[in-house]
């Protein structure tokens, strides 16, 4: 079943789920409320604004997309990828050879840092290119094979069949999943260096690149100005209760969940929207999984209807709630304006002689030479001794020391 992307309007009459499906099995009634999935309007807005950039014809390569966990950027993935279909259906019909985009999740990896050969190997199997492990890069191919184990790169070859296949396909756009697991490096340098590869792989292969995650990517759209320039920023909000309107577009989407669980009695959700803001911090996304799992734990159990105590039993602890606020709240305060910003601003633009901060580019060059002389710092040397002192060592057992030796031949003397 396709999923479903409902837009909120609360001028008209909220259709809930087919009655029929009261009348089938479990698994069927919890794939329906799965693929159910409300066109709320921070998730409209978020999606619209990646959408437009994914098709402008500015000269940015890079975009991103992030928002705190839970928010719903997954839904988004998705749905981009069915919307670029079909609005290149057109092309697509008169040029078979096009793909229109390419999608994946970057994986993590167990070694703490980013695995390119293994993303490359995973993204040319999504293009359906052939003959993977048989990839020849001729450059190197043809190169003095005296310097070949010195410089050879080892996934050279990989990459180079990438961009070529990128580029004869001509995709509109490669959409990376969990963007922030390609942040995983051992230092601010090698950071730098992964960003540099992605901008590199978006040039070569002319292809832009969209990256989704969480607030962690803030760390890559700062590394320059340069950077800063060429991309595209989206941020997929959360619902803030503080902020005038947003309560009631929470409880809005709440309603739509209650009128489409597929029970016999339809549960009460709206009266209880404080409690459920509250355990999902305001994301859609944490809500709908907590949902979901709550549906399916109990109609397992042979409920027909659900009651607020059933909700309590599955949703997250205040423990896991204050981690989640947190971090969405250190990513929320990073792309507030505030009047020191402001201030700081137009103290470098009016060059009034005020310290400049330095950008992450500048620290990462900063860290790097302080980090060797940390190492050679703390390297173990011997202690400074006048010249002539002996170092310590042991004397030979049974035999005299130089010093006694000495004596002796001067008392004969």
């Amino acid at each position: 079943m396709p999923d479903k992307l409902i837009s909120e309007d609360t001028s008209e009459e909220i259709k809930s789920f087919p009655v029929s499906l009261l009348e089938e099995s479990n698994e069927a009634k919890i794939t329906y409320f799965k693929n159910y999935t409300v066109g709320h309007p921070l998730l409209m807005e978020a999606y619209q604004k990646t959408l437009d950039n994914i098709f402008s014809n500015s000269s940015q390569n890079i975009h991103f997309l992030y928002g705190p966990s839970g928010v719903g950027k997954t839904t988004i993935f998705k749905k981009l990828q069915r919307d670029i279909v079909q609005r290149m259906f057109s092309v697509l019909e008169k040029d078979k050879g096009r793909i229109p985009f390419a999608a994946l999740e970057a994986p993590s990896s167990d070694t703490g840092s980013f695995d390119w050969k293994d993303f490359y190997i995973r993204l040319l199997e999504e293009l359906k290119e052939i003959a993977i492990d048989y990839k020849v890069d001729y450059d190197d191919l043809f190169n003095n094979a005296e310097f070949e184990s010195n410089f050879s790169d080892p996934n050279r070859k990989l990459r180079n069949a990438l961009e070529k296949a990128l580029r004869n396909r001509r995709l509109v756009t490669l959409i990376i999943d969990e963007g922030q697991h390609m942040m995983k490096m051992a230092s601010g340098r090698k950071l730098r260096s992964q960003m540099d590869s992605i901008k590199s792989l978006a040039s070569l292969s002319r292809t832009p690149i969209l990256l989704i995650g969480t607030y962690e990517l803030l760390q890559f759209t700062n590394l320059s100005g340069q950077l800063a320039r060429r991309s595209d920023d989206v941020h997929f909000e959360r619902y803030k209760i503080e902020k005038k309107g947003d309560m009631e577009k929470f409880e809005n989407v709440l309603f739509m969940f209650q009128k489409n669980m597929p029970l016999e009695v339809t549960p009460d959700l709206v009266n209880y929207a404080d409690y459920f803001y509250e355990r999902s911090i305001g994301c859609i996304g944490i809500l709908k999984d907590w949902l979901v799992k709550t549906l399916d734990m109990k109609l397992q159990k042979g409920n027909k209807s659900l009651l607020i105590d059933d909700f309590q039993e599955y949703s997250l602890s205040l423990d896991q709630c204050i981690k989640i606020i947190r971090e969405a709240r250190e990513g929320e305060m990073k792309l507030e304006d505030s009047e020191e910003k402001k201030n700081f601003l137009y103290s470098l633009l009016m060059a009034n002689g005020k310290p400049v901060e330095d950008t992450e580019e500048e620290k990462i060059k900063k860290e790097e030479p302080q980090k060797q002389n940390e190492k050679q710092t703390n390297k173990p040397r011997g202690k400074n001794r006048r010249p002539g002192t002996r170092n310590p060592k042991r004397d030979k057992v049974g035999g005299k020391s130089e010093e006694v030796e000495t004596k002796s031949v001067e008392e004969v003397g």
